[in-house]
């Protein structure tokens, strides 16, 4: 028995390695494709950085919290390009993005496995979005589910405080989790967790842009805190009349929505919560553009379905033709369509994913529920 169990083990990582390998591979493929405008304000920023300058006040391409642009420094300094080397760069965030979905990675295969770690790392939406569009969505993403996870496992404070300051950089890499706080407060039993639940990850994001308020103020407040996206709202648009997104603007229904989930599901470990949250806060935006399509990629990895093979195969699509995505001209032709409407189908397709989701949990909770009672019955 031993026998077979190193011989389980040793093909588990000899797959995993392979996974690893085609993953990296693919990823780094994609920058031979070139780059788009991402990639361009990505190096602005860290030029204005390069000459001591404030991010904030002196470009309106950086919508971000402080810790991106910092890594952004970083590698345009200390990695080999100096000042205005644009392509060099452009590898080094690709590089530095991928070892992030590598680090995701790792973390999936520890707690669920190969299957669902295989699931997120060779996804292809998450491929294209870290290999071609370089978007920083990815580590958002892993500060949240760190944060989750060091919560839901240190069971005392240490652990809340812990994983509430790890939150709080996730907000203050990219502003994905800006109503997960809300849905922590929630699931507290008392009132100083609730406080401390709310206070310490925002208290962190507004920390870091105190050392450049001054002369950068504006910026702050434009580009981050009042910015706006595509206010395309795509699952308002499908489901709800004309009317209601007239008169209301969507981005109300998006926060009332994520309140009202935050109270349903209050009793779900913390984790999980972080799970259904990236999916949530996707499918309900208010706005949508291509990078968000890759927010719930580890999310849907671990409670895949049908509906969510059908997202990922939809959205695959979309970012191979969108012109902000790899535009390729031989399935323009092919397909006669560049991406129109293309979030008004793949959002549909996540909410669907979730519906099925829900579903189908409640379904196995009654079933083991009942097979429980049974079993005591004939005890």
């Amino acid at each position: 028995m031993s026998g077979l169990k190193i011989r389980s083990e040793l093909s588990i990582w000899i797959l995993s390695i392979i996974v690893l390998l085609l993953g990296i591979t693919l990823r780094l493929i994609l920058p031979l494709r070139g780059f788009n405008y991402d990639i361009e304000s990505w190096k602005i920023a860290a030029d204005i950085m390069a000459q001591g300058g404030n991010v904030y006040g002196q470009t309106g391409r950086y919508n971000y919290g402080p810790i991106w642009f910092y890594i952004l420094h970083g590698l345009d300094q200390y990695f080999g390009s100096g000042f205005g080397e644009l392509i060099a760069f452009r590898w080094k965030v690709a590089i530095f993005l991928t070892c992030v979905d590598i680090a995701i990675y790792i973390f999936l295969l520890r707690l669920y496995g190969l299957v669902v770690a295989t699931l997120f790392f060779l996804n292809p939406i998450s491929i294209i979005i870290t290999g071609y569009h370089s978007q920083l969505d990815s580590l958002a993403v892993l500060f949240a589910l760190l944060g989750a996870w060091v919560i839901q496992r240190w069971y005392g404070q240490k652990g809340f405080w812990v994983g509430l300051f790890i939150l709080g950089l996730s907000l203050s890499t990219k502003h994905i989790l800006f109503f997960f706080p809300l849905w922590l407060a929630i699931k507290q039993t008392t009132w100083k967790d609730r406080v401390l639940a709310v206070a310490i990850p925002y208290t962190i994001f507004l920390l870091l842009f105190l050392p450049f308020w001054r002369g950068g103020s504006e910026g702050i407040l434009n580009n981050v805190f009042l910015y706006r996206s595509y206010n395309n709202a795509p699952f308002w648009h499908v489901f709800t009349p004309e009317l209601f997104y007239t008169l209301i603007p969507p981005v109300i229904p998006f926060f009332l929505t994520l309140l009202f989930l935050g109270f349903c599901w209050r009793r779900k470990p913390v984790l999980e919560s972080v799970n259904l949250y990236l999916i949530a806060v996707v499918v309900f935006s208010s706005a949508v553009a291509n990078q968000y399509l890759v927010i719930p990629t580890p999310a849907i990895a671990t409670q895949w379905n049908w509906a969510y093979g059908a997202y990922t195969a939809f959205s695959t699509l979309f970012l191979m033709v969108d012109w902000a995505g790899l535009h390729l001209g031989i399935l323009h032709r092919a397909l006669s369509w560049q991406g129109q409407n293309g979030y008004f189908i793949a959002i549909p397709l996540l909410f669907l994913g979730l519906v099925v989701q829900s579903f189908h949990g409640n379904l196995l909770n009654r079933f083991i529920m009942r097979l429980k009672s049974k079993l005591k019955l004939r005890q």
